[in-house]
């Protein structure tokens, strides 16, 4: 890969990195896409994120892609001397192994030889402070030497996540510790202990001092084993629990426990997995109490209980809860009557799960049991579906997301969800897409810095590239290659203008030519000003564009057969004042001139389509025109050779300007030179199709000296020697021997 797109690819994953972080708010989320696009961005099908873990000195990896089911959140590499892994952190540099067959400092893990891993560079994550994370590592499957572009670009990365990863932790750490303040607000009766993945106290809340006697700066740190028996922790009780807790979501919590004056209590509650959204364990709260205080438990139960009750009452969502056996709603929030129109007490008799599924439109009913069967089996499900309202008929939208809420035995026992009415938003979105549908422009969206977000299903039909290949600047790929910088640079210029507009070249995919295109687009602004995105339309100009081009031509070439008109008229009144006897025969012989001329003009000028002109009489039209001399001039070839209606005009202009030439400056001009104009037709060999040959030589020419004769013939050779190959594919020459001009035309005619 050269250096350039190489850089460019390296500069779209980090800005592509950038706009997901924007937009998403799970670290697992965000690790496993900076992983994706880290691959992409070095051409590697395999990446990850390893995240140490001080505990057992390992790294688990965190995120990935392209492994197998269970590495990503289950494998971890060892970080002894070993290990690439912890050199790389040690000495805060990237490792690379081009050859892991070759390589003799390191051990590998196996399940990277299982995935035929043969090179591996690692590169450190540090957080904020020089504090170690883990690694960003990609892997690949062949001997790659990992370049410095290479490693520029995942030290970058790796900068740019430590921040990320740090954001996160705090806004995870700030959670946790609100929940805990409000739990510590009607919680003294308990012990409330929160510790990481590896077992390690971070958290003394609750009634932990009073009931257990350790302060929280006595705990914090030490491992969650020190408030277990000796014999429990003997059998490996405290490392069961929570390895159950993570299994099942939580752990019975019912055994004796150790003080610190080493008397026992008897606690009754449960170990939790505190997950994350992607529902993994992000650490572990042990929560019981003495049993003598049940009624206090219970008590702050039913408070928050009505808490909830209050929330759900306030929301203008649908909050529901189903039992998990049943599927029967077992709470609805009062926002169920403004969607669905009708009573919650109605909704709530009979077989409600049934009743409500009666009300979802039939073609909407497949994927809804899908994701409450998901749900059922522990994960979370986002869903819309389409209802159908029991009184008024009324469709409407919702957009729905369901979760497990497990019970003791890990099970999950409830179903809560969340409803919101999405109806008035789908509506607008399809107005705009049938407005944008019956658009006959290549209609588009933009974020506020130019990069593309959305393209109707004309630019789809008409360039051949989809919405997601087009999204970003993908769209750049239609554009003609020489117009793509003009482009950017109008983006450029809209930024500081707030208008966009250029002309430029789009490639049909059903064609594959190239069409010339307006392509416009003016921002929508929020309330203060500012960009929030633009609205492009791409129009097809390309008749006009090559009906200016042609009038630019057409202009020019009047200009110049005008000149060459009063030239050659010129040339006509003084040869026929030679060679008349008096006035009146001057007259008929210099208007018989005028009269030939005109017709060639008429000829060149307004040709009709269905006529066809044969070669014999176009060159004796031009010659008579011209006043050519019979005595000076020989034709010879066959009659009636049909030329094609649209090569006639332009064979006209060269056959005109080579007269033009021969009696300003060639034969014509001079009484003792000579014309020699000879044609056939003949077969090309390669398709069989008729070509015209045409041989116009004169001799007996005095000619000028060579920077003369190249300036005297300088439009007409470039007539002959340009315009008939691009325009009728002619095969041409164009030669000043030291007697006179010498010219070939070959070119295809009519068959028959």
């Amino acid at each position: 890969m050269s250096s350039a797109p190489q850089s460019s690819r390296h500069q779209q994953a980090l800005a592509q990195f950038g706009e997901f972080v924007l937009d998403h708010d799970g670290l697992d989320e965000i690790l496993t896409e900076a992983c994706r696009l880290v691959a992409h961005g070095l051409d590697v099908d395999l990446a990850k994120v390893i995240e140490i873990d001080h505990a057992d000195n390992t790294g688990l990896i965190r995120a990935g892609v392209g492994w197998n089911p269970g590495v990503v959140g289950q494998e971890r590499v060892s970080l002894t001397e070993k290990s690439s892994e912890a050199f790389a952190v040690a000495k805060a540099v990237p490792v690379i192994t081009n050859d892991i067959a070759e390589e003799d400092r390191f051990d590998f893990p196996q399940f990277l030889i299982d995935h035929g891993v043969v090179a591996v560079v690692n590169v450190p994550i540090f957080l904020p402070g020089r504090r170690p994370f883990g690694l960003l590592q990609v892997d690949a499957r062949e001997p790659r030497k990992f370049g410095e572009p290479d490693i520029n670009f995942l030290n970058t990365y790796a900068m740019v996540l430590g921040p990320v990863i740090d954001r996160h932790q705090a806004a995870s750490a700030l959670k946790a510790a609100d929940e805990r303040l409000q739990l510590i607000e009607n919680a003294r009766a308990y012990i409330m202990v929160v510790c990481d993945r590896s077992g390690q106290i971070t958290g003394w809340l609750g009634g932990s001092e009073d009931i257990l006697g350790w302060s929280a700066d006595d705990a914090i740190g030490q491992p969650l084993s020190m408030i277990f028996t000796d014999e429990d922790c003997a059998a490996g009780v405290p490392a069961q629990e929570l390895a159950k807790a993570r299994e099942n979501g939580s752990a019975t919590n019912l055994r004796w426990h150790q003080r610190r004056d080493g008397s026992r209590v008897f606690l009754d509650g449960q170990s939790i997995a505190v997950k994350d959204r992607a529902g993994r364990p992000s650490g572990f709260l042990k929560i019981a109490q003495d049993v003598t205080e049940r009624m206090r438990i219970e008590a702050a139960l039913k408070q928050s209980e009505a808490r909830l009750q209050q929330f759900g009452e306030a929301s203008q969502d649908m909050l529901w809860m189903r039992d998990a056996q049943t599927l029967q709603w077992q709470y609805l929030t009062p926002a169920f009557e403004t969607i669905f129109g009708f009573p919650r007490e109605t909704a709530l008799e009979g077989d409600n799960f049934e009743k409500w599924m009666n009300l979802i439109l039939e073609e909407d009913r497949a994927q809804v049991h899908e994701a409450v069967e998901r749900v059922l089996a522990g994960e979370h499900a986002s869903f819309d579906y389409r209802i159908r309202r029991p009184v008024d008929g009324m469709i409407r939208w919702l957009h729905s997301t369901a979760f497990p809420i497990f019970g003791d035995d890990g099970e999950v026992a409830v179903i809560g969800g969340v409803g919101h009415d999405l109806t008035e938003l789908r509506e607008t979105e399809l107005r705009l897409e049938v407005l944008m549908a019956g658009i006959p422009q290549l209609v588009w969206r933009a974020d506020e810095r130019g990069d593309w977000t959305w393209s109707s299903p004309q630019w789809t039909d008409y360039t051949g590239c989809t919405e997601e290949e087009s999204n970003g600047d993908g769209w750049l790929k239609a554009f003609h290659p020489d117009d793509r910088e003009a482009a950017r640079a109008a983006w450029s210029d809209a930024l500081r203008t707030g208008q966009f507009e250029v002309e430029a070249r789009i490639r049909n995919a059903a064609t594959r030519e190239y069409r010339w295109f307006q392509t416009r687009a003016l921002p929508v602004r929020a309330d203060g000003g500012s960009i929030i995105e633009w609205l492009g339309t791409s129009t097809d100009i390309h008749q006009i564009h090559e009906l200016q081009a042609r009038q630019k031509v057409l202009v020019a070439e009047l200009q110049h057969r005008t000149r060459n008109l009063m030239a050659v008229v010129h040339s006509i009144s003084n040869k026929t004042v030679r060679s008349s006897a008096d006035l009146d025969d001057f007259k008929e012989r210099f208007g018989h001139r005028i009269e030939a001329l005109s017709r060639v003009q008429a000829l060149l000028s307004q040709l009709d389509p269905d006529e066809r002109v044969t070669f014999d009489a176009l060159i004796k039209a031009e010659l008579d025109a011209l006043g050519g001399q019979a005595d000076q001039i020989t034709l010879e070839g066959p009659e009636g050779v049909r030329l094609r209606s649209s090569s006639v005009q332009t064979l006209a202009m060269a056959l005109h300007e080579l007269a033009t030439n021969a009696v300003k400056h060639g034969a014509l001009s001079q009484t003792a030179a000579k014309i020699t104009i000879r044609w056939s037709v003949q077969r090309d060999p390669a398709d069989a199709r008729p070509v015209l040959h045409i041989d116009w030589r004169e001799t007996g020419v005095a000619m000028p000296t060579e920077p003369e004769a190249a300036q005297r013939f300088g439009h007409g050779r470039e007539l002959i020697e340009r315009a008939l190959p691009h325009q009728l594919d002619a095969v041409t020459s164009f030669t000043l021997t030291p007697d006179g001009v010498h010219c070939t035309i070959a070119l295809r005619i009519m068959a028959g």
